[in-house]
């Protein structure tokens, strides 16, 4: 149901549309990003910044001020203020704002814009980095510039540090790559405050190399501000640092840019790298680390320098072992790829990849060299797949059984489905979205069929409210879109020609209600609403025509709508979901396997019911409980050299066809070591007992029972020695039996490998076998 309001006469939404000098690039709400916050600052595409100290009601323009802080530091007349071009934001004092400048001076604002601090360095900025726990202390990267015929001079990429806020600064080395402070979680114990990371060539020399992987680029850190270096990583150019990992990218040939990758824990004093073990011995060129939460997904572009085409791989809670979760991802040239994390829960993830046969051409013409497919037709056979396993098993999104007018849908399920656009259609349609605050909530942009449309008039907007599990239309056409009140309220406009009106929802979708906001249409942006996604107030950001002097001139317009009033009370019963009562009920997510569990949990979490009128307010507390499943053919998924049979996504986990197996035990084996079954708990899973898969052990060569450690270690030596007496006392009659022994021994040492052969990966192992083989 589809209700018109007058934007004249509706009193219950606020509305508010302010002007600006040109375009909006960039919006920073300032406050910490569980917390609502009215001060707001906004960056046009002019460098011009404006301040709002009432949630967007009113905006006051600060050109004037950053002009007249520039010219106060100014060491020569000559020389120009500039504008602002970037805002970055303090990740411990959401206050602390530092405003990046188009020439030598940067400024500085302690509380989101109110009071402005100019900075002169001398030298343009590029990056900015604030420390995780000290908040004087700032990287920067600058580079170099010479004079016209200036002899002697050389371009170089320059780390400096400030430790008093930006106040002065110290060019703390040269010929830089990449640099970071050494950890990311403000809780950190064990790495030094000092810590740095960097990427450098330590004996640069001439201009600096600015494209491409270079052989002569090291990994360091330095505990004491580059005084004195570690080398880390030889030929070490690029790394992504996590909570839990540092990754590296290794250069082996910068001929053809080929390079590997290595991973060490984050939180260790000394990092101990290793690299990473992958299924095939291919030419990577480039990385992107899709996802670090429990382990990696990592993309890997194993074709050439910025192919649109890569594989994503799926590691162990080690981040170290990785088997191919999804072939033929697509990415951008840039390494950005279609492949995102529904927030909120866990182990659903959506992605759009290549359909196998154009891929497959596409390869196969960078191997042979000889064009057959262009990357702009590729292009036209994207596909998006969904995953409820953390990636051990993909397929496609199911198709909505009517559009939103009510019409049936015809959608054959062996060839068509739902496709949604992504990163890779560069903000031509709106990408999958979802929210930490909105839990199972997504919402898309995209068509049903057998390949992902980029027609407009295909292109329709979809939403989810169970984790992508079921699909329904909710408008035609492509719409931009946010969510607020943990999903209490939905808003869309369209993002494909300017418009005076937007779609809102109460009910998760249920029904529409359009609302008029402006009497000029606005070709609208994007619209946002504050980080956490818990208030009730948005954003929308564009541009709009305006007229002087008859010449057309394009402003930037700013509208904040606030909903707040439209329901007039809160929700109740937070405290007791699904009773009468209450307008809250209890809603648990699920995989396609398994209907009651998801990543081997059942957790509860409180929602409100669809057709409660009332807002949820900025402090629910969503989920409810949680219950440890047991463990499915879900939660496990195929090991490093391992595959489903028959590409099933159901199907056994079996090795490669070439893959030969190593029943060896390793060098310095104790007690005994680990066969794998051809499965893994995927990582992050919960489950408990049920299927299992885990890997079969085996005694080590020469296991000794004895290893005095405690009493029951005496016990077993005072019985071993006991034994030897009565061998010694009794020798006669077992030096008869020495040769069959020996052929027994012989035996034992290959028994297990014959074990493993017969059951690796086709059936349940014989648990006697297991057994009487560890008694041996």
């Amino acid at each position: 149901m589809i209700s018109f309001l007058l934007f004249c006469i509706v009193n219950a939404i606020d509305v508010s549309i302010s002007n600006m000098d040109s375009a909006i690039i960039d919006i920073v709400w300032c406050g910490a990003h569980n917390q609502s916050n009215d001060n707001i600052l906004v960056m046009s595409s002019k460098g011009t910044i404006y301040l709002s100290q009432n949630n967007g009601d009113d905006w006051q323009k600060l050109a004037e001020v950053f002009h007249r802080k520039g010219l106060l530091v100014l060491q020569d007349e000559n020389e120009k203020v500039g504008v602002v071009n970037k805002i970055q934001k303090s990740p411990i004092d959401p206050q602390l704002i530092i405003f990046l400048g188009t020439e030598f001076v940067n400024w500085i604002s302690p509380d989101c814009g109110q009071t402005i601090n100019a900075i002169y360095t001398g030298r343009q900025m590029r990056e900015f980095q604030f420390h995780p726990k000290r908040k004087d202390w700032i990287l920067a990267s600058s580079w170099s510039k010479c004079q016209m015929k200036q002899k002697d001079c050389f371009v170089t990429k320059d780390l400096m540090i400030s430790q008093d806020m930006g106040l002065n600064w110290e060019v703390i080395a040269k010929y830089v790559n990449q640099y970071s402070w050494g950890f990311k979680s403000p809780n950190n114990d064990v790495i030094p405050e000092q810590r740095i990371l960097i990427t450098y060539e330590p004996n640069g020399k001439g201009h600096q190399q600015l494209s491409g992987w270079n052989m002569k680029t090291h990994l360091f850190y330095s505990d004491d501000f580059m005084k004195t270096k570690t080398m880390l990583v030889n030929q070490g150019n690029k790394f992504q640092l996590t909570p839990n990992h540092i990754f590296v990218a290794q250069v082996m040939n910068s001929s053809n840019q080929e390079v590997k990758l290595l991973v060490s824990e984050s939180d260790e004093y000394e990092y101990n790298f290793r690299y990473v073990q992958m299924p095939d011995i291919l030419k990577d060129h480039s990385y992107t680390i899709v996802d670090s939460q429990y382990g990696a997904f990592i993309n890997i572009n194993h074709l050439k320098p910025s192919s649109i085409m890569g594989t994503t791989y799926i590691s162990d809670s080690t981040a170290s072992r990785y088997r191919i979760s999804l072939n033929y991802t697509v990415r951008t040239e840039e390494g950005q790829c279609d492949f995102e994390r529904v927030l909120g829960l866990e182990g659903i993830y959506i992605a759009n990849v290549y359909a196998s046969e154009q891929a497959e051409l596409y390869q196969s013409e960078i191997d042979e060299d000889s064009p057959r497919i262009k990357e702009s037709d590729l292009s036209k056979f994207k596909q998006t797949k969904i995953t409820f396993d953390k990636g051990s098993r993909w397929q496609p999104l199911t198709p909505p059984v009517v559009d939103s007018e009510g019409k049936k849908l015809q959608c054959d399920s062996k060839t068509c489905s739902l496709h949604l656009h992504s990163v890779s259609t560069k903000m031509q349609f709106g990408p999958f979205y979802s929210t930490k605050n909105s839990i199972g909530l997504i919402l898309g942009t995209g068509n049903i069929g057998k390949y992902l449309s980029y027609r407009p008039d295909q292109v329709n907007t979809y939403m989810s409210r169970d984790g992508g599990l079921t699909w329904f239309e909710i408008a035609k056409g492509s719409h931009i879109y946010e969510i607020g009140d943990h999903g209490g309220v939905i808003v869309l406009a369209s993002d494909q020609q300017a418009t005076k009106v937007l779609k809102y929802s109460w009910n998760e979708g249920l029904t529409w209600e359009v609302f008029q906001f402006s009497e000029q249409a606005i070709e609208i942006t994007n619209i946002i609403t504050e980080p956490s996604n818990i208030g009730t107030r948005f954003i929308i950001y564009g541009t709009s025509d305006m007229y002087i002097n008859d010449e057309n001139i394009e402003q930037g317009n700013i509208v904040k709508i606030d909903f707040s009033q439209i329901h007039g009370r809160e929700c109740i019963g937070e405290d007791q979901p699904s009773s009468e009562n209450s307008d809250y009920e209890l809603w648990s997510p699920t995989g396609k396997i398994n209907p009651d569990c998801l990543m081997g949990m059942k957790v509860e979490y409180v929602r409100k019911k669809r057709d409660a009128k009332c807002f949820n307010g900025e402090d629910l507390q969503r989920q409810h409980s949680i219950q440890y499943c047991q463990c499915t053919e879900e939660d496990w998924e195929c090991d490093l050299n391992f595959h489903r049979e028959n590409q099933d996504i159901n199907g056994k986990c079996i090795p490669y066809e070439l893959y030969e197996q190593n029943f060896e035990a390793p060098e310095n084996c104790e007690d005994y070591y680990e066969v794998t079954r051809g499965y893994r708990r995927v990582a992050g899973n919960k489950c408990q007992g049920g299927v299992e898969y885990n890997p079969v052990k085996l005694l080590c060569p020469g296991f000794k029972f004895w290893k005095f450690r405690n009493i029951w270690d005496f016990m077993l030596i005072c019985i071993f020695v006991a034994i030897i007496y009565f061998i010694y006392k009794n020798k006669h009659h077992f030096s008869k039996k020495k040769d069959h022994t020996k052929e027994q021994q012989q035996s034992a040492r290959t028994y297990g490998q014959k074990m493993v052969e017969r059951g690796l990966g086709y059936r349940e192992f014989d648990e006697d076998l297991i057994e009487e083989n560890q008694n041996v």
